[in-house]
């Protein structure tokens, strides 16, 4: 019994964790016909990675349909194999995250050494699903300014995304704590949005927790509505963001982006006093295979280096001040600070204006006093 009630506990939390998944991964599907556009039935349909050399094979069904699911982002070949026909082969299919590929072919009549290859890339056109979405590709990514280093900032370039990082100066930078949830998407969603690492939910509460270096992103997918029904917990948009991965070619990067005084403009051209700001961020990724066309490895890491001196200056009441007397009270040219009685307030219908007389002394009587500011 103990056994058995183990067995059943593994099984409940691995199907837990397959319910909950939200998957990043793409679909490639198509109908095979042939030249009268009869579909063919039980052609031999193969899907194969570029980069990692990685295929998957189906057959197509009594409809003439194939479908692959579960297809990591990047750029694929499709073959198709048909005794009697000549070979068909689709080159340049380009599966962004999330996306749903549509690839159909026509087989023509041949030897099945023959081939007819296709090298234009197939239009990006979702034909499976109502969802509004935009992709920002790794050319976006390589190319696009981004001065904050945070690949989610460029969800901006959906229409309708609106950047509410206003009112704080800082939180577009990656290690903020909301710097990837203070989007609208579609509406007011702002910090209610959900946020994806190649499925992996990001968002806690109402906080992003974890913006990857640029340089290791692969894909961002923003999705504003209609979505399926695989993603939920959020009442706003789904940004889902795909790292790279190894290749069967080793491959990496390396950059450094610096800001010193050195090498900047004065920050005041009257004083030339030097500016104190300095910024350095530095890394890099590097990718290969451990077995080609099997299995493959990724790293990446980065830097921040960064030296921003604020200042700032408060005052606090003095001890006359904290019972009502600001008759010691100057401002910052040394005249009294007038302190006017609120309930004095009169309105001049003729001129327009409103005025308000001070206090005598500029001391503000002991019963007008709220209690228990006396007390503090």
């Amino acid at each position: 019994m103990r056994v058995n009630g183990a067995i059943s506990f593994i099984l409940a939390l691995l199907l837990a964790a397959s319910m909950a998944g939200q998957d990043y991964r793409g679909k490639v599907q198509g109908v095979i016909t042939d030249s009268t556009e009869a579909v063919i039935v039980g052609a031999k349909v193969t899907l194969a990675n570029d980069q990692t050399g990685i295929a998957s094979t189906r057959e197509t069904n009594a409809s003439g349909r194939y479908f692959f699911d579960y297809v990591e982002p990047g750029r694929y070949t499709l073959t198709v194999e048909q005794p009697g026909f000549a070979t068909f082969v689709q080159k340049n299919i380009s599966v962004q995250v999330a996306g749903d590929i549509t690839v159909n072919a026509v087989l023509t009549l041949g030897a099945v050494t023959e081939q007819v290859i296709v090298r234009e890339t197939p239009v990006a056109v979702q034909f499976n699903t109502s969802t509004m979405q935009m992709t920002v590709d790794r050319k976006m990514l390589d190319e696009l300014p981004a001065m904050a280093r945070n690949p989610f900032t460029l969800a901006l370039l959906d229409p309708a995304v609106v950047n509410r990082y206003f009112y704080q100066p800082n939180a577009h930078y990656p290690y903020f704590m909301f710097s990837t949830s203070s989007l609208d998407i579609g509406g007011n969603t702002t910090r209610k949005n959900d946020l994806l690492l190649d499925g992996a939910p990001l968002q806690i509460s109402n906080k992003g927790s974890y913006a990857p270096p640029m340089d290791a992103v692969q894909e961002v997918s923003i999705q504003q509505n209609s979505v399926d029904a695989e993603f939920g917990h959020s009442a706003g948009g789904i940004m889902t963001l795909s790292m790279k991965s190894g290749t069967n070619e080793i491959h990496g990067t390396l950059y450094y982006f610096g800001r010193n005084p050195k090498l900047n403009a004065v920050s005041n051209a009257v004083t030339r006093a030097p500016n104190l700001v300095r910024n350095h961020i530095g890394g890099g990724t590097i990718g290969g295979p451990i077995r080609k066309n099997s299995l493959f490895t990724f790293a990446t890491y980065e830097r921040w280096r960064t030296a921003q001196p604020l200042s700032t200056m408060q005052t606090l009441p003095t001890a006359l001040e904290r019972t009502g007397d600001f008759s010691q009270s100057k401002n910052g040219v040394g005249a009294l600070r007038t302190i006017y009685d609120p309930w004095s307030t009169k309105f001049d219908a003729q001129t327009g204006k409103v005025t308000r007389s001070p206090f005598a002394g500029n001391i503000i009587p002991a019963s007008r006093m709220d209690r228990t500011s006396l007390l503090a």
